[in-house]
């Protein structure tokens, strides 16, 4: 019995090995060959499928670690603030949801190893917390910055102790006003030099410096407090 347990352990691990090194793969030949323009290009094969081709899009490319902000700016500049930001948050649910599962079940050693040896102690101390407010808050701070990768965050949620429904919530919450500046900066690429695209910077700049100073003065001493609430 102990020895098919073992080669079934051995069986599970050797396929997570596999899929991460699949994952390394394409992510690298992803993020090295698709641009804007190609995302552009491949969801107008079709305008009648336009939309669903986006979302779609969306859903997978995050997967294997490939910039969102291209996806969102790509969105944009197709559909406008209005639709794309509507496609685009559809999407969003649907793909955090997939990696936060991936996260949890597929990839969690190799996610606990990345978190150990890259994480700064202080994120590392909040993203361990057992309080679902205390971590609930902390992901929405994080999901708030645009500094943060959204590929990583969404893996790393998957192993901590948050819930799926304050998980879910969270993200809708921290990545709306992210989708929105990306988008209107998408909808304004091509009038570089013009008010609408400098405004479109100045929001994502805002984005940066607010959502900077909530992170320092939630992380300076308040990680560390399991009741804090």
């Amino acid at each position: 019995m102990k020895n098919k347990l073992s080669i079934n352990e051995k069986k599970i691990k050797y396929t997570k090995i596999f899929l991460i090194i699949i994952i390394g793969l394409v992510s690298y030949f992803l993020v090295r060959n698709i641009s804007i323009e190609q995302i552009k290009n491949w969801v107008l094969i079709n305008n009648k499928w336009a939309a669903i081709i986006y979302i779609l899009t969306f859903i997978i490319l995050p997967i294997f670690f490939f910039p969102v902000p291209v996806i969102v700016v790509a969105g944009g500049s197709l559909f406008g603030l209005v639709k794309g930001s509507i496609y685009t948050f559809m999407a969003v649910i649907v793909n955090t949801t997939i990696m936060y599962f991936l996260g949890r079940f597929l990839f969690k050693d190799f996610v606990n190893s990345f978190v150990e040896n890259h994480v700064s102690e202080k994120i590392k101390n909040a993203l361990f917390s057992k309080n679902q407010k205390v971590l609930s808050l902390v992901l929405f701070i994080i999901r708030l910055s645009p500094i943060f990768s959204y590929n990583l965050v969404n893996y790393i949620s998957g192993i901590t102790e948050i819930k799926f429904i304050p998980y879910i919530l969270t993200t809708i919450l921290g990545v709306l006003p992210g989708i929105i500046v990306f988008i209107n900066i998408g909808e304004n690429v091509l009038k570089i030099g013009s008010k609408e695209f400098f405004v479109s910077l100045l929001f994502l700049l805002l984005l940066v410096i607010i959502s900077a100073i909530i992170s320092k003065l939630f992380l300076k001493d308040s990680v560390n407090k399991e009741n804090w609430w």
